[in-house]
């Protein structure tokens, strides 16, 4: 990386050419500044204008010092590092850097100590949002003449924070870089991310580092170790399903590994469950699960994080032919467990069910997390800004919880107790696969997938609400990557605790 920290006192005649974002809370300190000086009548009438809640952006009177000047606002009676600050400060970097345009932006963090861990966490997290703004649509190359755009960050701070500043921003830019390959996956159309597409880019990609391992269970595969619930759902579709290990090495072999498992439906129409065209249209995204837990590989092996993960990948198309699984049907899946098929449509919990199977018998993990756009019923009851949670055990829960506050990837816990256990309760077989009524939809599925992982610590993540943003247009945001990696980066530093104790 070449150098991107600097300090306000080195030499930044490079300044000239980028964009500067800083503070409202900066103004005076940037007047009375070596850099600023000559501007400082600009900055003194835009201190005394009224300021409103969005960020400020001038473009003329700044005397060639920087092409532009925006400053962010920040809610003045709360901590920049306050979550509702976060949300806010992210809103306004989003309206100011536009994706698809080119950008050379020096972003000023003198505003945050950050001698202070929270000061640190609230810099990665803008940071993050500042890098994903680099990604836009062309780039998936279905444009004639796409748009190449520069963009480029580069940070300010005071001296003292400067190796403090470089470390957050190399954890920042992994994290982006993570986000931004499952982004750009999730965003492919499904006649170019089909089971097989998807398995062949991660077995080229496990190619390129030596750390880094793919192995792919094509059908027959499957049907030896018995994934019946996985090949069910996949055998209504010409593109055959498979399931992916990526596992990635960070410490010796005698280290359990931490599995992630990613729905990985390349497209669903729901099947012999024929879904509506409103609702089948953005159905190339319900393999986001599949994609994050891949952009989490991406990012430790950038970060070279010293733990074992393994990314399990359930990957399907459910689709309706004469060949496809049918309502009424019964399917025996990886743990033994019969499955009474009520719905096709609700095919996500079938390819996990085997997936979290699959992992707790054949990997031995310290614990499972699977990641899925599983349920529309999560988004009625949290929105699209929170992903549900849900767990077997209480510290893997506390750990989530504790990751999602530090990232700003905000989570929320669902009941899981077996008050539920009516919702999968078949006449004809061990467990259905949807409730008999329209009661908590989210919670049932979850309740379902918990039954294949009884012994071992589990959560489920539905990211049905916020793997995607609307605004400006639909499109993948690579969540919960930050969620997972801080989660990561915790566990780590507790084996680090336990070890010096």
């Amino acid at each position: 990386m070449s150098k991107s920290v600097f300090a306000w006192h080195d030499e930044l005649d490079w300044l000239a050419n980028f964009h500067l974002i800083s503070w409202t809370s900066q103004i005076t300190a940037l007047a009375e500044g070596p850099v600023l000086n000559n501007a400082k009548a600009l900055l003194q009438e835009i201190s005394e204008k009224s300021i409103t809640d969005e960020a400020i952006t001038v473009r003329y009177g700044l005397k060639q010092i920087c092409q532009s000047l925006t400053l962010l606002n920040p809610q003045g009676d709360a901590q920049i590092c306050d979550a509702g600050n976060i949300s806010r400060l992210n809103r306004q970097l989003k309206s100011v850097v536009q994706p698809g345009k080119n950008y050379l932006i020096a972003f000023d963090l003198t505003a945050l100590d950050l001698s202070k861990k929270e000061n640190q966490q609230a810099a990665v997290a803008l940071l993050i949002t500042l890098y994903n703004q680099s990604y836009h649509f062309d780039q998936l190359g279905y444009r004639s003449n796409p748009v190449v755009n520069e963009f480029e960050v580069r940070l300010i701070t005071d001296s003292a924070d400067n190796e403090t500043a470089y470390a957050l921003n190399i954890k920042a830019r992994a994290i982006s870089q993570g986000m931004m390959l499952a982004r750009k996956l999730s965003d492919t159309p499904s006649c170019d991310c089909t089971p097989s597409d998807v398995a062949r880019k991660m077995q080229l990609y496990s190619q390129s580092y030596n750390n880094i391992e793919c192995k792919v269970l094509d059908v027959k595969a499957m049907e030896v170790l018995s994934l019946g619930a996985l090949c069910a759902v996949g055998k209504g579709s010409i593109n055959p399903p498979c399931l992916v290990e990526l596992s990635y090495q960070g410490a010796s072999n005698d280290q359990q590994p931490w599995v992630l498992i990613g729905k990985g439906v390349t497209f669903d129409s729901g099947g012999l469950w024929l879904k509506n065209g409103a609702g089948m249209s953005t159905m190339k995204y319900d393999m986001c699960g599949a994609a994050a837990v891949f952009g989490v590989i991406e990012t430790i092996r950038l970060l070279a994080l010293p733990i074992n993960v393994t990314a399990v990948v359930a990957l399907a198309e459910n689709m309706p032919t004469d060949r496809a699984m049918r309502p009424g049907d019964v399917v025996t899946t990886h743990a033994g467990l019969t499955v009474e098929i009520i719905n096709t449509d609700a095919e996500g919990r079938l390819v996990l069910a085997d997936a979290i199977s699959y992992a707790h018998e054949q990997l031995n993990p310290s614990g499972i997390i699977n990641v899925a756009t599983l349920t529309g019923a999560v988004v009625k009851a949290l929105g699209y800004e929170i992903t549900g949670v849900m767990s077997n055990n209480e510290l893997l829960l506390s750990a989530l919880q504790s990751a999602a506050i530090q990232s700003y990837d905000r989570i929320w816990p669902l009941p899981l107790d077996e008050s539920f256990s009516g919702q999968v309760k078949s006449e004809i077989a061990d467990l259905c696969n949807t409730p008999p009524n329209d009661a908590a939809i989210a919670v049932s599925a979850g309740y379902f997938l918990s039954k294949f992982s009884p012994e071992r610590p589990w959560a489920h993540l539905d990211v049905g609400g916020t793997a995607l943003t609307r605004e400006p247009f639909l499109q993948a945001t690579g969540r919960p990557i930050p969620l997972l990696v801080q989660f990561l980066c915790d566990v780590l530093l507790e084996r680090t605790e336990e070890s010096a104790a």
